[in-house]
């Protein structure tokens, strides 16, 4: 462990994380997980003055699934519970994707006369379903009575103000349009890898040479596990994906890069594979934001990237706090190019150390507040302790809008 007087400058980190933001020559990407689709509040239409996120973060998503599960039936419901079950005994997290996941691995195992978790292949594919149709319908609410100051229209803001030599790439494990919508709102032009007026379908070859792909003012958004706005449609005999109006089936959402056929396969692995080609640039900048680190495909192309290119930095802002013998700490304590900032410590230079208890610069109040303790050594006075506040994506986008401010 290390001294408990050891700290680490929440002032220093701050500046050179919106140093690194501000070079226009650097190439620099996002990453958004569930988290920041959390981070957009609404009015809580039963509780006056309080506030609900408009789509609910995994744990909620998982709950709602679990109850349409349940309503099907008892042997639905107990499949469930098994499933939660084989998903904790494999140290894996019984969130929705892993549900989901899971129930397609077992499609792809059972035989037309077989049953698994007490079910047989239709009714496998029957809550399979109901997965799908749920978070189809639940991340893809009415957006008109959103705030227009949320957390995603400030991000958008920011980068319209941004001037780059190089696009900016958002690669995004969300299924809804919040990034797109509020990109939009700004009249920012954002290139997804489909292409057409009429039904525009996805073109790989777009995302692996520049000559296909729109100059650099356009913002790139890569949705990586799909998108409630895509669909398969065959024509003249092939089947290509496509981009329309939200699908109530969900269809090509997926959570995992399992083996499917070329079709549904296409968007992911082009998709995995831009990730890896933007990490292996010199000097590349990665900020995550709203992800815990709970994909172990993507984590492995993170890692392995940091420790191949010494010269690419990510910035990992955590909401709450890595756990101590979790993969994100271990790793990063490996790692001198991986900065992990969590609310009360954070993980530089391989060495996790809290945050320096020192008044923050006007500047900085937005990202970093100071919190009395009280009294506890009994000397009369009060010890104070500091807390990041980037971990929490609307705090992060407020820190942008403040670095373009006046």
């Amino acid at each position: 462990m290390t001294n408990s007087h050891e700290v680490h400058d929440a002032h220093k980190t701050l500046s050179d994380l919106r140093d690194h933001l501000a070079r226009h020559d650097k190439p620099t990407a996002f990453f958004f997980g569930a988290g920041t689709s959390c981070a957009v509040r609404i009015p809580d239409p039963t509780n006056a003055g309080a506030t609900i996120p408009v789509i609910p973060a995994v744990a909620g998503l998982t709950k709602t699934c679990k109850e349409r599960a349940a309503g099907l039936g008892e042997k639905f419901q107990e499949a469930w519970e098994e499933i939660e079950t084989y998903c904790s005994e494999n140290d894996i997290d019984p969130n929705i994707e892993s549900i989901l996941s899971r129930l397609r691995m077992m499609l792809g195992a059972v035989g037309n006369d077989d049953t698994l978790s007490g079910l047989n292949k239709g009714e496998i594919e029957t809550i399979e379903e109901s997965v799908r149709k749920t978070i189809a319908e639940i991340v893809a609410p009415d957006l008109s009575g959103v705030p227009a100051d949320h957390p995603h229209r400030k991000f958008s803001r920011w980068l319209n103000k941004s001037s780059r030599q190089k696009p900016l790439e958002i690669f995004t494990v969300n299924y809804d349009v919040l990034v797109e919508h509020a990109l939009e709102a700004e009249r920012i032009p954002v290139f997804d890898g489909f292409i057409g007026a009429y039904q525009p379908f996805f073109n790989p070859d777009s995302l692996r040479r520049l000559e296909s792909a729109p100059g650099q003012n356009w913002t790139r958004l890569w949705k990586m596990h799909g998108s409630v706005t895509w669909r398969r449609i065959e024509k003249d005999g092939r089947f290509r994906v496509v981009r329309g109006e939200p699908d109530p089936d969900g269809e090509m959402i997926y959570p995992s890069f399992q083996k499917y056929d070329e079709s549904r396969q296409q968007p992911y692995s082009a998709f995995i594979d831009r990730l890896s080609r933007f990490l292996e640039k010199d000097d590349a900048l990665l900020i995550i934001a709203g992800f815990s680190f709970g994909d172990e495909h993507i984590n492995d192309l993170i890692f392995g990237a940091l420790e191949n290119r010494p010269r690419t930095h990510v910035y990992a802002l955590q909401f709450g706090e890595p756990p101590e013998e979790g993969d994100l700490a271990k790793r990063a304590a490996q790692r001198l190019n991986m900065i992990v900032i969590g609310p009360k410590t954070g993980i530089i230079g391989g060495r996790r150390l809290p945050w320096s208890p020192d008044e923050s610069h006007e500047s900085m109040k937005v990202a970093f507040e100071l919190i009395d303790c009280g009294d506890r050594d009994g000397d009369g006075e009060g010890t104070k302790t500091g807390r990041m506040k980037v971990g929490d994506f609307a705090a992060f986008c407020d820190f942008l809008d403040s670095m373009t401010a006046g």
